[in-house]
C-alpha cells in the first residue's frame, strides 16, 4: 500500500499540464477597417523602437503592454529581440540622446484594446482570446495569427 502511495505521488509530480512557458500567442492589432492588415517584423520592430513608420495613410503609434508583464516581455524578446533589461537600456540611452521616449504602456489588455480600436494610426498587441469585435488583427511577416507558424508568444 505504501509503495502504491509513493508511485502515485511520484506519477502525480511528473504529470503536469501544458506549460505556461509555451506561451498564449500574441496578435499584433490596428482599428477595426484600418488598411493595416500585414506588417514585416522588422518594420513591427522598427515602429515599437522609435522610428516612424507609416502604413497606409497614417503614421503608427504603438502601444505597449505593462513592463515585465507576461505580454510585454514575450512581444519584447520575439519582435524587438531583447530582455526586459535590454529594452530598458535601449530607452535610456535614446532618451539621454534626446532620441525620443518609449512607446506609451497601457495598465490592461483591455485598455489596449480600447485605445486602439479609438485611436487611428494606433497599434498594439493583446493575447489572442481578448480580441474584440472593434480591433483587427494583423499579420505578420505575411502570417496570420491563426497560423501554426505565427511566434510571438507571452512568456
Amino acid at each position: 500500500m505504501k509503495n502504491t502511495l509513493i508511485l502515485f505521488c511520484l506519477a502525480a509530480l511528473a504529470w503536469s499540464p501544458p506549460a505556461a512557458a509555451d506561451g498564449r500567442k500574441l496578435v499584433v492589432v490596428v482599428a477595426k477597417g484600418s488598411r493595416v492588415t500585414n506588417l514585416s517584423r522588422g518594420d513591427l520592430k522598427r515602429c515599437f523602437t522609435g522610428e516612424p513608420i507609416s502604413a497606409g495613410d497614417k503614421t503608427l503609434v504603438p502601444f505597449n503592454a505593462t513592463p515585465n508583464s507576461p505580454d510585454r516581455t514575450g512581444f519584447d524578446k520575439a519582435v524587438l529581440g531583447m530582455s526586459a533589461d535590454e529594452v530598458g537600456r535601449f530607452w535610456v540611452d535614446r532618451k539621454v540622446r534626446g532620441q525620443g521616449a518609449a512607446p506609451r504602456s497601457l495598465p490592461s489588455v483591455a485598455h489596449v484594446a480600447k485605445v486602439v480600436a479609438k485611436f487611428p494610426g494606433a497599434i498594439g498587441y493583446l493575447p489572442a482570446d481578448q480580441l474584440t469585435s472593434d480591433i483587427q488583427a494583423v499579420a505578420v511577416d505575411g502570417v496570420p495569427y491563426t497560423d501554426a507558424r505565427y511566434n510571438i508568444l507571452t512568456q
